[in-house]
Order: C-alpha cells, then structure tokens, then sequence
C-alpha cells in the first residue's frame, strides 16, 4: 500500500516476478510475454476491490529477462523524483 499516491488515492501495489521460462511450451518465444501475461491476470482479479474502495491498482510484473511492464517503469520513475 503506497499511501496518498494519486490524487489522494492510496495505490494498491502487487509485485509479482516470474521467470520468462514458464512460457517455453508455446511455439515462439518473445522477452516479456510471461509478464504481461500475469500482469494482465493480476489487473483482471485485483482492480476492481481496489476501485471499489477508493484506492488506485498498481500491476509490479517483472520477469527474470528484466522485462518490466510499462506502469513499473511509470512507477519507478515517479518515485526516483
């Protein structure tokens, strides 16, 4: 939890690291997939509580080919300044 973090909102933060070698089974491999893919299951299962009771969702998906997901970078960068 990452209190007053927009607008007043407190933000609701789920790091999640994954190793980009559970996605080997599939046909191609692409940096990045397995992250997005959990990023996205975490969005889908998390937002709406969150939004619920007032409070902003923050997806911190990272793989083990230091892929990050576009709101880490945006989350990183803010609290680098």
């Amino acid at each position: 939890m990452v209190y007053g973090w927009v607008g007043g909102k407190h933000a609701c933060v789920d790091l999640t690291g994954v190793s980009s070698l559970v996605g080997l089974r599939t046909k191609t491999f692409i940096v990045g997939q397995t992250a997005l893919k959990v990023d996205s299951s975490k969005v889908a299962k998390h937002k709406k509580a969150c939004t619920h009771n007032q409070h902003v969702f923050i997806s911190f998906a990272f793989d083990t080919f230091d892929f990050l997901a576009t709101e880490v970078v945006s989350l990183l960068q803010r609290v680098q300044k």
